[in-house]
C-alpha cells in the first residue's frame, strides 16, 4: 500500500505526466466525492476513487522511467561496427 502511495505521488508530481491525465484520472474521481451523491453511501466513492489512481498509476507509469528500486539498471547500448 505504501508502495503504491509512493508511487502515486511520485508521478502527481512527475513534469512529464500530461496534465489531462492528472485531471482525468485524479482530479474528476475527487470531485465524484465532493459532488452531492446519486447513490447513498459512501462505497461507490471510494470504488470510483479506486478505480481512478490506479488507472492513474498504471497509465501514468508509461510516460517516464519509474525507478523501481536499488537492484534495477538502466543501461544505454549503442552497436558499433569493427
Amino acid at each position: 500500500m505504501w508502495k503504491f502511495l509512493k508511487l502515486f505521488a511520485y508521478l502527481l508530481s512527475h513534469p512529464k505526466v500530461g496534465k489531462y491525465k492528472k485531471t482525468i484520472f485524479v482530479g474528476f474521481p475527487i470531485l465524484y466525492l465532493i459532488m452531492p451523491d446519486l447513490v447513498p453511501g459512501l462505497i461507490d466513492d471510494l470504488i470510483i476513487i479506486a478505480i481512478g489512481f490506479m488507472a492513474f498509476v498504471k497509465i501514468g507509469q508509461k510516460d517516464i522511467k519509474v525507478p523501481q528500486g536499488d537492484d534495477t539498471i538502466d543501461v544505454d547500448a549503442k552497436l558499433i561496427n569493427d
